[in-house]
């Protein structure tokens, strides 16, 4: 399966200045270390996935709205099939979110997300996993 088949989709509000919101996905490279096992700091994103790092082409940071939008208008900022969309705003209505002014993804066919999901994932809730529209 392509790596990018699937697409993990968090959406919310936050309130979190754009620097401030960024910081959550930070990877902290350090020089020191040999060059096959470099040290870094563990990403509050990728503890909250259960990974040690991420892979970079792979994530959809898409910069914080200045204003709240529905759900479905802010999923045209991400490439999901358009197929899954009914899927995302039934979740999403469930969970009671309505509007968002922030979204991200990660492409990752293989990641699984450890129920029980947090409440928080940087201010945004984990909807799922549903198919992507790239290809």
């Amino acid at each position: 399966m392509n790596q990018m088949s699937k697409i993990h989709v968090w959406i919310g509000i936050t309130h979190k200045s754009e620097e401030n919101y960024l910081q959550y996905f930070e990877l902290d490279y350090s020089t020191e270390g040999d060059f096959e096992a470099p040290e870094y700091r563990v990403c509050q994103f990728c503890k909250d996935i259960g990974k040690k790092w991420y892979d970079e082409d792979f994530i959809g940071i898409i910069p914080i709205l200045k204003k709240d939008v529905s759900v479905i208008e802010i999923l045209q900022e991400i490439p999901i099939e358009q197929d899954e969309i009914r899927k995302v705003l039934s979740i999403c209505k469930e969970m009671g979110l309505s509007s968002a002014n922030a979204i991200f993804y990660y492409t990752d066919s293989e990641l699984i997300i450890q129920k029980p999901y947090k409440d928080n994932y940087n201010d945004l809730k984990y909807i799922g996993v549903f198919n992507s529209s790239l290809e």
